[in-house]
């Protein structure tokens, strides 16, 4: 898309520094007092998809605007005192420039991203792929409301307790999940210099302070293109696309306090459910930009200094003695034993109904002709039924050829060690923030050990992987791992001289790959089928899968039902692209 910015904020330098990045937003100041005329031979000659602008637009230059741009959606921003506009050129206002780019895109992305219809069907059956907790989720929302679910997952049932190598990203994982108002944020922004050009943390070594995991060397095009996507994104439209995120988990949260209420049996102590987590922090600046953060969002419950966190959580008295905490935030949210979780959520699914299909990989889609599926390629043959949900987590690049998702969804490794929670114990999961870190941001969840002791279950890191999610090089993973248990040490030193000592610590290692996006967003695919159905693809939700799941249950309900839903266009998969196409 192309943004002619016509209105400049106070201060010109305002604007520079909202455009940085964005070679399709075109700066003019000069048209902000322009006569009629030469407004309307700016956009006949540019041809922008959006205007965005202080004062009204002459009807003469949107019939010159209109006139090279038939049919095309087309729009006015204005942040002053502008009018209702003609010619089928759609009018919204922002209260400041900034704003006024945030709207036009997101608006726009909407305008274009219109799903393809869907016939009233009395076919009820549904085909998900892949059992990680998205679409388990979105399976428990389906059978409830009257669909006949079967699951396809590639792994074995996560009851059986396989090796955990066995698994994807929720089960394979350590056990452990938290939801807050603020997962899943974007990092497009924290991946450019002070300067505003374009960073290359995806493409540094973990051991250079970048997130690159993947065997030196082993790149291709597509990802190097994918990682050139993530440091490109100017950081108005990173603020932006994090502004949806952080709705998506608001409405999230809602639909987890239903689940709550409904099923008490998925929370309580037998999944490891606790209610409340405490944020701590290293660096002062941050912590004061994170209460500003979670205030915004309205997650805040509670503010605590180095001493308050002392005196209220006596596990972390080591560190508040050694000044490695300067803060703390008590905020909404909560933790579970995902792999607990997971079996308890399978056995409730099983007595509603749903089929599962374990050790059963899907190898594709099969088309009846370009855009149009036609059914799942298996080794025993082709699966039919009315809709397909694919949610194939970091594992799903062949699966999802055809799709617009396809190379979009790729992995970012992240490490996981046990240590037990020795007394005084810790009594709320916690997140921990360490600006710079290798670790940079640790979740550190209550949970038991393989005998039934009380254990802290740590997880961390950002290892990008490209498309395969095997593709690791070790050494930059043992790095991964040291920087995590350099966490564990400094916040729970008793904790991490107990493991060592029980020599339980390197025992404890696991890794989970996890899907993510260059835009930080989820996708969200509709592609009809053959039969007046939709082949579905939900997933790249970052670090936020667990988090928002039981949102995208809902889209994926409301889209099979034929209704909108604000996930529909903000996580459609060629949102970014046609921003810069």
């Amino acid at each position: 898309m192309l943004i002619l910015l016509t209105c400049p904020p106070p201060e010109d330098t305002a604007a520079t520094a909202a455009t940085a990045g964005s070679e399709n937003v075109r700066y003019r100041p000069d048209l902000a007092e322009a006569c009629p005329d030469t407004v309307a031979s700016a956009l006949a000659s540019l041809k922008p998809d959006v205007l965005v602008t202080r004062h009204a637009v002459a009807p003469g230059a949107l019939a010159a605007w209109r006139a090279v741009r038939p049919g095309a959606p087309l729009l006015v921003v204005s942040t002053g005192d502008g009018g209702g506009t003609e010619h089928g050129i759609r009018y919204c206002r922002a209260p400041d420039t900034t704003e006024a780019l945030r709207v036009a895109e997101q608006t726009w992305n909407e305008m274009v991203s219109t799903p393809p219809p869907t016939r009233r069907s009395a076919a009820r059956t549904v085909t998900l792929v892949g059992a990680g907790i998205v679409n388990l989720i979105t399976a428990l929302r389906l059978v409830r409301h009257g669909y006949e679910v079967t699951v396809y997952e590639g792994s074995p049932d996560p009851r059986s307790n396989a090796h955990w190598t066995a698994y994807g990203c929720t089960r394979g994982g350590g056990d452990g999940r938290m939801f807050t108002l603020t997962e899943a944020d974007s990092y497009n922004g924290r991946a450019r210099r002070p300067d505003g050009t374009s960073n290359d943390l995806l493409l540094r070594p973990v051991s250079d302070h970048g997130w690159l995991v993947s065997k030196p060397g082993d790149l291709v095009d597509r990802e190097r293109r994918w990682a050139e996507d993530f440091h490109r994104i100017p950081p108005w439209l990173a603020d932006s696309y994090n502004a949806d995120i952080f709705a998506v988990n608001q409405a999230a949260g809602r639909q987890w306090e239903r689940l709550i209420t409904s099923d008490p049996d998925l929370f309580d102590e037998h999944t490891g459910y606790r209610e409340g987590i405490l944020r701590l922090y290293t660096e002062l600046d941050y912590f004061r930009w994170h209460i500003a953060r979670n205030d915004r969002v309205g997650a805040t419950r509670q503010i605590l200094t180095p001493d308050q966190v002392r005196a209220c959580y006596p596990a972390l008295e080591d560190a508040c003695a050694a000044g490695t905490v300067v803060g703390g935030i008590n905020v909404i949210g909560f933790t579970v034993n995902i792999h607990k979780f997971l079996a308890q959520l399978v056995s409730t699914l099983e007595i509603e109904g749903v089929q599962f299909q374990w050790n059963s990989p899907v190898a594709g889609v099969h088309w009846a002709g370009p855009g149009i599926a036609d059914g799942l390629e298996t080794a025993t043959g082709t699966i039919r039924s009315h809709h397909y949900v694919l949610s194939p987590g970091a594992y799903g690049d062949q699966l999802l050829r055809g799709t617009a998702a396809h190379g979009q969804i790729q992995g970012m490794l992240g490490v996981w060690l046990t240590v037990p929670n020795i007394e005084p114990q810790l009594m709320n999961s916690v997140k921990i923030a360490r600006q710079g870190h290798r670790a940079e941001e640790t979740n550190v969840t209550l949970a038991t050990d393989r005998s039934g002791g009380p254990a802290l279950v740590c997880g961390a890191g950002y290892g990008w992987t490209g498309l395969d999610p095997y593709n690791i090089d070790t050494d930059e993973l043992d790095v991964l791992f040291d920087a995590l248990e350099d966490t564990v040490r400094q916040f729970f030193p008793r904790a991490h001289a107990a493991a060592q000592a029980a020599r339980t610590l390197d025992a404890s290692r696991q890794l989970c790959v996890r899907p993510w996006t260059p835009s930080c967003l989820g996708v969200f695919e509709q592609v009809p089928t053959r039969e007046g159905g939709l082949l579905l693809v939900t997933g790249g939700h970052n670090t936020g899968g667990f988090a928002q799941s039981p949102e995208v249950a809902d889209a994926v309900l409301a889209a099979v039902e034929g209704r909108a839903h604000q996930m529909h266009t903000r996580y459609h998969p060629l949102r970014l692209e046609r921003f810069y196409s």
